[in-house]
């Protein structure tokens, strides 16, 4: 007797909730239902509190409910269930057979998006409970391919501040190699970087963003000149003031983007030869005043630059290392950070072991 309202395009099976607390209209509503969606799952309650319970735990479609009822009314059920946001605006037929048009205005006010007066023609409420479910099926479907389309789009962001990333690392290591004979400081320094914030208690989104922004940390050696970023003397002070500004350099090649990839990679570029007490450079940052990235970035660079050989010196032993480690605590480096970092004595020998 009644049309089927939709194809088989439905994400789910579509919920029909019937709320009348006379049996009668419930079974004559759930005929008519079954009519016109005959695969939907229609559930009837002839209790509007069990009604709203069900509602706040579940997904729902459309809601056919009657104004008169014992304890709530179809007014005070349509504002319950509006105020949920978890159905998505489902579409309210409210059925009444009291003709007073004040009853019609506070059901639409209170947000009803159509008004059946009984007795009930059929084919009418059949129409009309047929359109307001494909419209909700649309709204789902734009809902879902909405969806789709941001994940697709922060998957084509991700993929692009990958690239960025790689690209940028391909540049610091120019630099890393400039003055070391090997890039694999850089990795290290990424790999003990999420280490040392994963001990922390950091979220993973962080550990990740600091992995890839820390090995950027020399990216502003690329533009010391190399008389005196591979000189085998000591700097004379005009020299070494030329040296420090690769700090200010490697800021400003990273600053300007909104990611906040970058932005971590620029702060710890600034900021990484800053010390605990105050006494680094450039800008004589001292303690909490220090972006966590570079107090991080600070303990781990030490670490890989003590036990990395390096064309001027042999690596040191893992113990000597933490030996200068706690020495340089509340001096050079976050004595918090320090302790963190070295308490994964195991995490730190197999990242040194696996990358070399």
């Amino acid at each position: 007797m009644y049309e089927m309202t939709t194809d088989q395009h439905w994400v789910r099976q579509p919920v029909i909730m019937i709320v009348d607390d006379q049996s009668t209209n419930c079974h004559l509503l759930a005929e008519i239902s079954h009519g016109f969606c005959p695969a939907g799952n229609i559930l009837s309650f002839d209790d509007p509190l069990a009604a709203v319970a069900y509602a706040n735990s579940h997904q729902v479609d459309l809601v056919l409910t009657d104004y008169r009822m014992p304890q709530m009314n179809g007014v005070m059920l349509i504002r319950s269930l509006r105020a949920m946001k978890h159905l998505i605006d489902p579409p309210i037929i409210c059925i009444t057979a009291i003709d007073d048009q004040q009853v019609r205005y506070d059901a639409l006010n209170a947000g009803a998006n159509d008004y059946l007066s009984r007795p009930i023609d059929y084919l009418e409420c059949a129409a009309r409970c047929r359109n307001l479910l494909n419209m909700r099926r649309f709204q789902l479907a734009t809902l879902q391919h909405t969806k789709e389309l941001e994940e697709r789009v922060e998957q084509v962001i991700q993929d692009l501040e990958k690239k960025k990333m790689e690209t940028l690392f391909r540049l610091a290591k120019v630099a890393e190699q400039r003055d070391t004979d090997t890039g694999a400081h850089l990795n290290r320094i990424g790999r003990y970087s999420a280490l040392l914030s994963r001990r922390m208690g950091c979220d993973e989104s962080f550990m990740a963003i600091l992995e890839m922004a820390a090995p950027l940390h020399d990216i502003g050696k690329v533009a010391i000149p190399d008389s005196i970023l591979l000189a085998k003397r000591s700097l004379t002070p005009e020299e070494w003031d030329i040296m420090q500004t690769h700090t200010i350099i490697g800021h400003a090649m990273l600053s300007g983007g909104d990611s906040e990839h970058m932005m971590v990679a620029a702060e710890i570029a600034r900021s990484h030869h800053e010390k605990f007490d105050g006494s680094g450079y450039p800008d004589g940052l001292s303690g909490q005043d220090i972006p966590i990235s570079a107090r991080i970035l600070a303990v781990v660079d030490v670490y890989d630059a003590l036990t990395s050989k390096r064309p001027y010196k042999e690596a040191w032993s893992g113990k000597n290392a933490r030996e200068y480690l706690r020495q340089q605590a509340g001096k050079h480096l976050d004595p918090e950070l320090v302790n963190i970092f070295l308490a994964d004595e195991a995490g730190i020998v197999e990242i040194s072991s696996t990358i070399n």
